[in-house]
């Protein structure tokens, strides 16, 4: 196996393990806090600034995708996933109460 490979395999199972710990962490997190005020609050505005936050961070995956030649549907699984991460990540850190801790004038936490 020549390095390219094995630093390939280092790094892509690294990210692996890592999203798995940091979505591990933020359930937990959400589980505990449960922060909702937010979303209560501002129900339409919460769910445009989630799926603005999927689609405009998965579009530049799908250029990708497209720019290096990869087919259609492989492009668009690639990007559904990418915008799910996304998507599960916004609401991680709403739930546990990170966005209340970075921006406390929107928050009902003490």
């Amino acid at each position: 196996m020549d390095a390219s490979a094995t630093v390939y395999s280092v790094v892509k199972y690294g990210i692996i393990v890592g999203t798995v710990i940091a979505f591990g962490i933020l359930i937990v997190g959400s589980l505990l806090v449960h922060d909702t005020y937010y979303i209560y609050k501002n129900p339409k505005f919460f769910l445009v600034e989630t799926l603005l936050m999927g689609i405009l961070t998965s579009l530049p995956i799908l250029y990708l995708c497209y720019a290096r030649g990869l087919g259609t549907l492989s492009s668009v699984y690639g990007t559904l996933i990418f915008f799910l991460k996304i998507v599960g990540l916004h609401l991680g850190f709403q739930l546990s109460g990170v966005y209340s801790v970075i921006f406390p004038k929107t928050s009902n936490l003490e």
